[in-house]
């Protein structure tokens, strides 16, 4: 038996926007900026290093981001609605300049040694929310928070 040959899309890689997330009330609620923000995170995963994601300006600069608060503002609601997870603290609490690493909560990390990271299954955080105004209340909660120096 031959092996099927494999034919690259092609229109070149692409990301997958699930059914399940785009129409998650959660997803309903998010800030264009967030949502923003989630495509171009997902741009940085692949097939087996979903939890190395960084929010980090240096990195995101080059997809046209230019603004630290906005980053973190939009993470703040990724964060907040479940869809994605800090895998590892970065900055000064780590103890360098390491950036803070996320994982989507809609897809399995495997484990990643170079980060000492162990294998979590998709919990799909964001299902948790019910109703819009549920996840509203959520964000006006953070949005109310009181401004702390945070590393992006």
């Amino acid at each position: 038996m031959s092996k099927k040959s494999y034919s690259p899309d092609p229109n070149g890689a692409h990301r997958r926007l699930y059914d399940i997330v785009l129409n998650s009330v959660a997803w309903r609620c998010l800030s264009p900026a967030a949502k923003g923000l989630w495509c171009d995170l997902r741009a940085q995963v692949g097939s087996t290093n979903n939890g190395a994601a960084t929010t980090a300006l240096a990195v995101l600069s080059h997809r046209g981001w230019s603004s630290r608060h906005t980053i973190m503002r939009a993470r703040q609601q990724l964060e907040a609605l479940g869809f994605i997870r800090l895998t590892l603290q970065g900055g000064i609490a780590s103890g360098g300049k390491k950036p803070n690493l996320y994982r989507f909560t809609d897809l399995d990390m495997y484990e990643l040694p170079k980060y000492k990271l162990s294998a979590i299954k998709a919990d799909h955080l964001y299902k948790s929310f019910r109703e819009v105004r549920e996840a509203k209340a959520t964000l006006r909660l953070i949005k109310n928070q009181p401004n702390k120096k945070e590393e992006v």
